[in-house]
């Protein structure tokens, strides 16, 4: 245990399930709490641990839960020099971290969920052996490539400006200041409450959490996840919001059907921030599959 102390505030929550854990220079920060078997949580672009909170309480009467901020985000750190050295950010090294972090607290989940693109972060983990869970769930899922001109020649061109510290500080500034943040959340088909989206500004104003963020758009090969996911061997349960303006239902439909062992359904009416906009949804989806969770190992 290292002797860092980025705990999230005293009102965050779930806050005293918290715990820090530096593997291989990431400082981590996860929460662990339940009864039963192993489920590990991995939120989206932008989130955090937070972002299951309406539902963790009902899911630790069934479940031992993992949830963890990913590399950058929330409460967990990666400094400069680790992220040169082992490319943290991008999705293989996503994966291949989080895999590490399970590693070191011996966690080996047989149920794993994720938020948008904690579903990519989940689904290279397993193609790339990182995790052997019995079934990966995914709730509103990141899985809709950008046009392919945009991978080959827009993103090359704006990564530098997408990673720049500059623009990170420029970031958490104008989340501190204007009402920026609110309305990126209005713009995902989602309405939050105060307390929810004051969650967001809270991080957004943290110059590593927009650096992560930002970093992760840039680095990331979604049309490389959607092709390689073709042979993914285990059940893929997707769940989306019917009016999910960031990862459109529609197109979601069409990518997922290349995929062999996915099945999709929409909630109508429902927005991107399905678990904190539905949490009742994502409550019934897990406990759904509790018996194929008993194969996992308890924390």
């Amino acid at each position: 245990m290292s002797g860092f102390t980025d705990l999230p505030p005293a009102d965050w929550p779930f806050r005293a399930t918290s715990r820090l854990l530096e593997v291989d220079g990431i400082r981590w920060h996860f929460q662990q709490f339940g009864q039963g078997p192993a489920l590990l949580l991995v939120h989206g672009t932008g989130g955090s641990v937070h972002s299951w909170s309406h539902g963790l309480e009902a899911l630790a009467r069934t479940f031992s839960i993992t949830a963890i901020d990913l590399p950058g985000h929330g409460f967990t750190t990666v400094p400069p020099e680790v992220d040169r050295r082992r490319d943290v950010y991008s999705l293989q090294g996503m994966a291949r971290s989080c895999g590490e972090l399970l590693r070191a607290i011996d966690c080996t989940p047989a149920l794993v969920a994720g938020h948008s693109a904690g579903v990519a972060v989940l689904l290279r983990a397993v193609l790339d052996g990182r995790l052997a869970p019995a079934r990966i769930v995914g709730f509103n899922p990141a899985l809709v490539p950008p046009p392919p001109f945009y991978v080959t020649l827009v993103a090359p061109l704006l990564r530098p400006f997408f990673e720049s510290d500059v623009v990170a500080d420029g970031g958490a500034w104008v989340s501190r200041n204007t009402r920026l943040v609110r309305q990126l959340i209005g713009s995902s088909g989602t309405e939050l409450t105060a307390a929810d989206l004051a969650r967001y500004e809270l991080l957004c104003a943290r110059p590593q959490h927009v650096h992560a963020a930002l970093t992760m758009m840039s680095r990331w090969d979604l049309p490389g996840i959607v092709r390689d996911a073709v042979a993914l061997d285990i059940p893929l349960e997707l769940i989306a919001g019917g009016n999910d303006r960031w990862v459109p239902y529609r197109l979601l439909e069409r990518s997922v059907a290349r995929l062999p062992r996915a099945t999709l359904r929409a909630v109508a009416g429902a927005g991107h921030l399905l678990p904190e906009e539905r949490p009742d949804e994502i409550i019934a989806s897990l406990i759904a599959h509790a018996g194929e969770a008993d194969g996992g190992l308890d924390r």
